[in-house]
């Protein structure tokens, strides 16, 4: 898997929310995306997961230009996401939630082995207890991990996380990291937004930060921290907690 930003630019009217992000993920990374708000970080997942078209720029994956895709259409190339406010379906049960990914994806597949396969990945998130409650009464942070449930169910090779620790339980918040290792270690990419710098420092291999809709930095975590650049934008000049 290889996605590739080739000076991505969005405007909004006479907002400029990206100007020429250029990037390339490819297998087995594990990236962060760190940047003040309003840095387009948001923008930036909606552009490449196709709710946004850029104004300007291409993008690519696999070589495949899918800069005008829709986004079921990039989501069935191996492209998943989260978002900062989950998307359950509020009045379906958990495991109604599972299934709807599921048969969208595989509607041929039985609907008994997608249903244990759901149990498996329910299982895997310590929410199988829950699969028959309705999703409108989970937690924040068990709509949190069901959202995960339900990206697991599409397979991607590239998983985007819109601040998946926001608003977690720090219990929870040990099984969402449990389950992006995980997910990694089987060979799947990540493109990780969060807030919480301790968790993207602790997951990221690579951290990029984004500042006014550019790319500021970009490179190993440990480096990146201490880039006079980044502390003045971000971290604050006058202390760095992650020293």
């Amino acid at each position: 898997m290889k996605l590739e930003t080739q000076g991505i630019t969005k405007n909004f009217g006479g907002i400029q929310a990206l100007n020429y992000v250029s990037l390339t993920v490819g297998d087995d990374e594990l990236v962060g995306i760190i940047g003040p708000n309003g840095a387009g970080k948001t923008t930036f997942v909606n552009t490449i997961t196709g709710f946004y078209k850029p104004t300007k720029g291409k993008l690519l994956l696999n070589g495949n230009n899918i800069t005008n895709l829709k986004p079921n259409q990039v989501a069935k190339r191996g492209i998943g996401r989260t978002f900062q406010v989950t998307r359950a379906f509020r009045r379906m049960t958990v495991m109604e939630n599972m299934l709807v990914p599921a048969l969208a994806f595989s509607p041929d597949k039985k609907r008994e082995e997608e249903k244990e396969r759901a149990r498996e990945v329910l299982n895997f998130l310590t929410i199988d207890h829950l699969r028959n409650d309705y999703a409108r009464s989970l937690s924040g942070g068990q709509q949190k991990l069901l959202e995960l449930a339900q990206l697991l169910m599409t397979d991607p090779d590239l998983l985007i996380l819109d601040e998946p620790f926001a608003g977690v339980h720090p219990k929870l918040m040990e099984t969402i990291f449990e389950y992006i290792h995980t997910v990694h270690a089987q060979g799947k990419s990540f493109i990780i937004i969060s807030h919480d710098m301790s968790s993207i420092f602790a997951l990221s291999k690579r951290l990029v930060v984004l500042n006014y809709g550019e790319v500021l930095a970009d490179g190993n975590p440990d480096v990146v921290k201490e880039d006079p650049r980044v502390i003045e934008a971000y971290l604050g000049e006058e202390e760095n907690e992650y020293d």
